[in-house]
């Protein structure tokens, strides 16, 4: 059984970006939300596909800002197809929560539901999908960190959540934020993360195109 285990999850964190690439495909191909007929005529009206773009706007505000400062302190970018680290990271958003990144990502992924569905039932079923496999993914991760890093990771995970940043100061830590620098400025891990905005500017465009068509067909 723990052998099938990890099978599995080495196929998870191998193949997530097909994965999540599929869960996307999923959504563009799932009709868009349509605009009411006030706004064909230009007439602004609060509909649910207009909320749903404004739902998402600061959605990728947030999840952009996050998944840059954690870039600053994780340094090198994890896109390999196994798991690796030489140190245990514990600086800046990871003195708060243990996965800043992959609650990015599934900032990222509400964010496109909302802009494509708008507030609707339909946003649900995908959320719950994708937050199942980041949550995997997270743990995952847990279990190869605690492996590699022992008991200093035990007492780093003990005093920060998962999930839910600690919003007091924080504790359990081993970093001192005020002498732990970034290792790369903002600007240097925005730009270094340049294809993670390339793969969200193409998505969202193509979904502008898909609304775009339906709006005037």
């Amino acid at each position: 059984m723990p052998n099938a285990e990890n099978k599995i999850s080495a196929f998870l964190y191998r193949f997530r970006g097909y994965i999540l690439g599929l869960i996307a495909v999923a959504l563009v191909i799932t009709p868009p939300c349509v605009f009411s007929t006030e706004i064909r005529s230009g007439v602004f009206c609060m509909d649910r596909c207009v909320l749903g773009m404004l739902i998402a706007i600061p959605i990728y505000v947030v999840s952009a800002f996050l998944r840059v400062q954690s870039r600053r302190f994780i340094g090198a970018h994890t896109r390999g197809h196994v798991h690796a680290a030489d140190t245990l990271v514990t600086c800046g958003p990871y003195a708060r929560v243990r996965h800043p990144l992959y609650i990015s990502n599934t900032g990222f992924a509400f964010g496109v539901a909302f802009f494509h569905l708008g507030v609707s039932l339909w946003v649900v079923p995908f959320m719950v999908v994708v937050v199942a496999f980041e949550v995997s993914l997270s743990r995952i991760e847990d279990r190869f960190l605690e492996q590699k890093f022992g008991d200093v990771w035990r007492d780093w995970a003990c005093g920060t959540p998962a999930f839910f940043p600690r919003l007091g100061r924080p504790s359990g830590s081993s970093c001192d934020s005020k002498h732990v620098p970034a290792q790369r400025t903002f600007w240097q891990a925005f730009f270094a993360d340049s294809s993670t905005w390339l793969w969200l500017f193409f998505c969202n465009l193509l979904l502008i195109l898909r609304k775009v068509a339906v709006f005037y067909v």
